[in-house]
């Protein structure tokens, strides 16, 4: 009895010297850099599809709410700049997608198998880096979009003008796309002779808010040279006061453009002006009430 009541008095004491040594205080949950409690993705809604900005999605993870106060997208394929701040409350499981705008693309890039990260900040001052998720591939998306309009940009520059005319009928209007001078080339940009590539306008999409006028077919295989007009003959391509009520994209005119080598699309945006007239030739052509 009394070896055995020494032996737990010795245990006892090496315990209680293993725990001085080495039990120091637990570190912190959310250690600056460490996944912690968030995840993240990238996504885009239609509410951006004008503006090209995404929203930055961040999900606690965890079981205990948590705030942001700034996310960051790091991404190779654009530069730095794509950025949330404010102050976002979220609970155990909840998603937040916080709006940004998308930074500028870095083309000429060579293949990278770099995944997107973001960098969120939290109100307690801790740092987590976190893989985020693309489920939609928004990203290589609005890269290759911006590349190519950069490079279109270097042949010509489209715009809708201001006025909407009237068409053959009633129920049809005409737009006109108007292409303007290049921005100037830089670098090796412009082609082998320092000249800019030429522009060929290869079809135009319609919209949920307009389509071609059967009577008269939107053209094709025009060269694009400053000072080229292009009439654009239209009808409302549904009459669907719902969906038209809800319309983000329908004045944001798709053109396939031809530019050396590569094809691509850019999207016009109409002016304020021309927008407000579109609107009211769709309730006039549908025929719904005047509000």
């Amino acid at each position: 009895m009394v070896r055995s009541a020494a032996a737990a008095r010795a245990l006892c004491a090496l315990v209680a010297l293993a725990c001085a040594a080495g039990c120091s205080p637990a570190a912190p949950p959310s250690a600056p850099g460490s996944p912690g409690p968030v995840g993240a993705a990238v996504d885009q809604f239609r509410d951006e599809y004008a503006s090209g900005s995404v929203v930055l999605q961040v999900t606690d993870t965890g079981g205990a709410p948590f705030t942001v106060v700034r996310a960051e997208l790091d991404d190779p394929r654009f530069q730095d700049g794509t950025v949330w701040s404010g102050s976002a409350d979220l609970t155990a499981g909840q998603t937040l997608s916080l709006p940004a705008a998308l930074a500028a693309a870095r083309c000429n890039l060579g293949a990278s198998d770099t995944a997107p990260s973001l960098r969120v900040r939290l109100a307690d001052g801790t740092d987590h880096t976190v893989a985020a998720a693309d489920p939609h591939a928004v990203l290589p998306r609005l890269h290759g979009e911006q590349c190519f309009a950069q490079q279109a940009a270097l042949a010509v520059r489209l715009r809708l003008e201001d006025t909407l005319g009237a068409g053959s009928t009633p129920s049809t209007a005409v737009l006109t796309l108007a292409a303007d001078a290049p921005a100037e080339p830089t670098g090796t940009s412009a082609g082998p002779t320092g000249t800019p590539p030429q522009g060929i306008l290869e079809a135009v999409e319609g919209t949920i808010l307009l389509g071609e006028d059967p009577g008269r077919p939107w053209p094709h295989g025009v060269i694009l040279a400053p000072g080229t007009r292009v009439a654009l003959a239209v009808r409302p391509a549904r009459c669907d006061p719902h969906a038209v009520a809800e319309d983000k994209v329908g004045t944001l005119l798709p053109v396939e453009l031809g530019v050396g080598d590569a094809t691509g699309v850019v999207k016009v945006a109409a002016p304020p002006a021309l927008r407000a007239a579109l609107y009211r030739f769709v309730a006039r052509a549908c025929g719904w009430p005047a509000g």
